[in-house]
């Protein structure tokens, strides 16, 4: 009897951590590495946007050298796809130069950096607020949750039934 009460303690506990650790390990996702856009030339201080779509996928603040930096994912709420065209802003005016979105890197129009113009344009509208990118999440299945409790619920209620005396 103690050797039943043992082993169901034992898999009542297996069954607890499946779930616990079933819950985190599931919701681990890949980053996505970023596409890089940068550049010289600018005045310290000014602000350079960039925009896919009219949506808003970053801002920088262009540094002391004149030299500023934006890295933009297919994960930002612009959700830019290869190929995407990325327009540019420079202290909200649209600038005349633009470059087109590869995943995972620096493709070959912008590799020796972009060197802005504000130009005659409008500048793009503000991104919307919306669901502040939680409508793409990914993450753990609620009914794999949903079955690894159910097997923890069964593997006590099988325990009990093992271990109660006749």
């Amino acid at each position: 009897m103690a050797f039943i009460r043992k082993m169901t303690a034992l898999g009542t506990a297996l069954a607890m951590a499946a779930v616990l650790f079933g819950a985190f390990a599931a919701s681990a996702s890949a980053q996505a590495v970023p596409f890089t856009a940068y550049g010289s030339g600018l005045t310290a201080g000014d602000t350079v946007g960039a925009w896919v779509g009219g949506v808003a996928c970053g801002e920088t603040t262009v540094d002391a050298d004149g030299n500023w930096v934006l890295q933009i994912s297919s994960t930002d709420p612009c959700a830019p796809t290869a190929g995407s065209e990325i327009a540019f802003s420079i202290n909200g005016v649209t600038a005349n130069e633009t470059a087109t979105f590869a995943e995972g890197g620096t493709p070959a129009d912008v590799a020796a950096g972009i060197t802005l113009t504000a130009g005659a344009g409008e500048t793009p509208a503000p991104a919307e607020t919306g669901n502040a990118g939680l409508l793409g999440s990914t993450g753990t299945s609620m009914a794999l949750v949903l079955a690894l409790g159910v097997f923890a619920a069964a593997m006590v209620a099988g325990g009990r039934t093992a271990t109660r005396r006749s």
